[in-house]
């Protein structure tokens, strides 16, 4: 087991939605593809009529949000979360959406569906925070029809390089190193843990990177790490203040921080079924 996906890390950092939001906010304001990341995601989505969708992991629904005019009419959403408050912020978030019908409390390793009920599956960068990732995928292909599809989306090793360099420059107590969610399930290795249970895995890459022009976004998105990273630790008030400082006086150098990105999807078709 990692940081990435030990359960008490993974509950403390997503009871609610403001370390999410603090990432969020960084990509949203800093992006350099100025398209949008919940844009392109949404754009993959090949929903046929009337069918049922089941999002695992759905955060502050933050995707649907933002593409509520885009949604078909006639499809069944239902959306699930392993913690309450995610899903209570996302219900909060998306009362206007007359296509989403369900929110469940739900583990993705212990699914409470029948056999071939859903068309459509998806888990937004989520299946690294899941201990048994084989279970959880084969539960997926358990749920999906023959024809159905498990829409998956992650990081690469390579996403945000440098950013780890930059915040141990400041201090080398802090343990960002050995941190990383793309070596539990990435766009390196992802493809091989989804094709035990689907014939057919397509992976696309969403070409970005950030250029960082203000130090606050950059201050929130390292202390939204707390749990995965010994924030608590280290970052005190006055050393959050120095670290605030720290990162104005690279952008005052070099008038900006840039940081490549390299994240993308997995499209999984035509699930394996198990034989009894």
């Amino acid at each position: 087991m990692s940081r990435a996906n030990d359960r008490d890390i993974v509950k403390f950092q997503y009871n609610s939605d403001k370390n999410l939001y603090a990432r969020q906010a960084l990509h949203r304001g800093f992006s350099t593809n100025k398209y949008g990341w919940e844009n392109w995601v949404f754009d993959q989505y090949m929903f046929k009529p009337n069918d049922k969708v089941i999002e695992f992991g759905c955060g502050n629904g933050s995707t649907w949000a933002n593409n509520s005019n885009k949604i078909p009419k006639d499809i069944k959403v239902t959306l699930t979360d392993i913690s309450e408050g995610m899903l209570s912020t996302a219900e909060s978030n998306l009362l206007e959406i007359e296509q989403i019908i369900k929110y469940c409390n739900m583990d993705i390793q212990n699914i409470k569906y029948t056999n071939s009920y859903f068309d459509c599956a998806i888990a937004n960068h989520m299946l690294y925070h899941v201990q048994n990732r084989d279970l959880a995928i084969s539960e997926i292909a358990r749920i999906l029809k023959e024809d159905g599809t498990f829409y998956v989306t992650t990081n690469s090793i390579y996403n945000m390089k440098g950013l780890k360099n930059l915040v141990m420059d400041f201090d080398s107590r802090l343990d960002y190193s050995s941190f990383s969610v793309a070596s539990e399930f990435g766009l390196e290795n992802g493809a091989e843990q989804l094709s035990k249970h689907f014939e057919s895995v397509e992976k696309l890459v969403y070409e970005d990177s950030l250029h960082i022009t203000e130090p606050k976004p950059l201050v929130d998105y390292v202390l939204s790490l707390e749990g995965h990273v010994n924030i608590q630790e280290i970052m005190t008030e006055s050393r959050t203040k120095e670290f605030y400082q720290y990162l104005k006086d690279i952008i005052l150098k070099d008038g900006s921080i840039d940081i490549p990105k390299a994240s993308g999807m997995f499209i999984a078709k035509k699930p394996k079924k198990l034989t009894e």
